[in-house]
């Protein structure tokens, strides 16, 4: 038998080795990324973000600013219904005119509405309007002879701005559309407007010039209609929806 060559087998086993140890390394170096790489990486993302970011948190301002607007609904509608148990039908509790002050509304309010809702204050914010303070916003109320006006405000300011403000009408009376009126309970305001609802061929929420949910409607019922509207597409903020409108 010829002999074994330990100095062959040695030669192998560090051929062997070798190869090894230049195949780990080869890999390790395809796997590292050079600083200009990442930067250009880190520029891509930052591009990325600033271009959504701000969708996502506008997003997020509407879906909570409706989040809040139903929960008022809810409450407030709830406080009336436990009203009229101990105080009787709502229309009884409305005269056919009042004097639309101060003194007047608060004691509207302090009869029909406070006893039956959480709050923290009570105030006078806005020239006759009761302005009462919750734990998630600020509303409003005031009487005339149409019946009651009632606001909601999501910053808790008087701030008449489509995403602050949401206008709400209780038993408002209204000789246009019997259906929208002399309702016993608060629903977003509607009054005066001529039902015509039908996107995106027609939607006088929006464009009517008296209570349309845009900039040019007139008046001080500018925006009434924006909580309507709101409710009308299942309590979503529209797409055209003037967001960013300023009073």
């Amino acid at each position: 038998m010829p002999g074994l060559n330990i100095q062959s087998l040695s030669r192998k086993g560090r051929g062997k080795s070798s190869l090894r140890f230049t195949f780990h390394t080869s890999l390790k170096k395809r796997a590292a990324f050079t600083l200009a790489e990442v930067l250009i990486t880190l520029g891509i993302i930052g591009i990325v973000a600033a271009l959504t970011l701000p969708s996502v948190i506008t997003n997020h301002q509407k879906q909570k600013t409706v989040s809040y607007v139903k929960k008022f609904y809810n409450e407030i509608n709830n406080a009336v219904r436990m009203a009229v148990v101990d105080n009787g039908d709502v229309e009884l509790w409305m005269e056919d005119a009042r004097t639309d002050n101060y003194a007047a509304n608060l004691k509207f309010v302090q009869d029909y509405i406070l006893p039956y809702i959480k709050y923290l204050k009570v105030d006078n914010c806005y020239t006759q309007r009761v302005c009462v303070y919750l734990s998630y916003g600020m509303f409003t109320y005031r009487v005339d002879n149409n019946g009651g006006d009632i606001a909601f405000f999501i910053n808790s300011k008087y701030e008449r701005i489509p995403k602050n403000y949401f206008a709400f009408q209780f038993n408002k009376r209204n000789d246009v559309d019997a259906n929208l009126s002399n309702k016993p309970v608060v629903e977003p305001y509607a009054y005066n407007w001529d039902g015509d609802y039908n996107p995106p061929d027609s939607n006088t929420l929006k464009t009517a010039s008296w209570g349309g949910c845009n900039p040019s409607a007139s008046g001080d019922a500018q925006y009434a209609y924006c909580t309507k509207w709101i409710q009308l597409n299942n309590w979503k903020i529209p797409d055209d929806y003037p967001w960013n409108a300023k009073e």
